[in-house]
């Protein structure tokens, strides 16, 4: 070989390595640094997330003063969630926490196939109710998973119930918000518990 041959191939390897490692350089993300991992893709502050029916109806509002979406594991961390589920006609259910995040889980549809459904964790000072006008429903408690599409709510964490008939304590809750029904849980060692108003069975006096 001679010496331009030499030359020649030597040119074509350099330029050819250099056209490789222009489009590695392209093809692979760059990492964050680190002082930037932990930043969110999204973050808006008092934003206000609303969900329709097909019907044009509302079905579900949420607020938040914080609202941080991060990419890499899909999920949407809250500050001051309050998420209000309508039930028209009957009167929302509002519930509120400290903190809670949005996350999709795969969850069977009414035809067996498969879909993303939204959850909405809600922890520290979880507070769920309902004001109708005969009756007022409050419920408290530290942790509430909360499925908006189907306006279900469940926890494993002690509850407490106050209402205009007294007070009830249980070990866990899971309610169809629609159609209104709480079914409580007891454990090993503590039942459901009622504490019933004294004034709640009185009698109305006679004419």
């Amino acid at each position: 070989m001679t010496r331009w041959q030499l030359l020649g191939v030597l040119v074509a390897a350099g330029l050819l390595a250099f056209l490789l490692l222009d489009r590695s350089e392209i093809d692979t993300p760059q990492a964050l640094p680190p002082e930037l991992a932990d930043e969110p893709d999204l973050y808006m502050e008092g934003a206000t997330i609303t969900q329709f029916n097909d019907d044009g109806s509302v079905r579900y509002r949420l607020a938040s003063k914080e609202i941080r979406h991060f990419e890499r594991d899909d999920t949407t961390r809250l500050r001051e969630p309050v998420l209000t589920i309508h039930r028209a006609p009957e009167p929302p259910w509002w519930v509120s926490a400290n903190h809670g995040y949005i996350r999709y889980r795969e969850a069977a549809a009414k035809d067996n196939t498969q879909k993303n459904e939204e959850v909405v964790f809600l922890r520290e000072s979880v507070v769920l109710e309902q004001r109708l006008e005969a009756r007022h429903i409050r419920l408290t408690t530290e942790s509430l998973y909360v499925y908006p599409e189907r306006q279900f709510a469940e926890t494993d964490q002690a509850v407490m119930i106050d209402t205009n008939a007294g007070r009830t304590r249980a070990v866990g809750l899971a309610g169809d918000l629609n159609a209104g029904l709480l079914k409580l849980s007891s454990g090993g060692d503590q039942r459901v518990h009622t504490i019933v108003l004294p004034d709640q069975f009185k009698r109305a006096p006679s004419a």
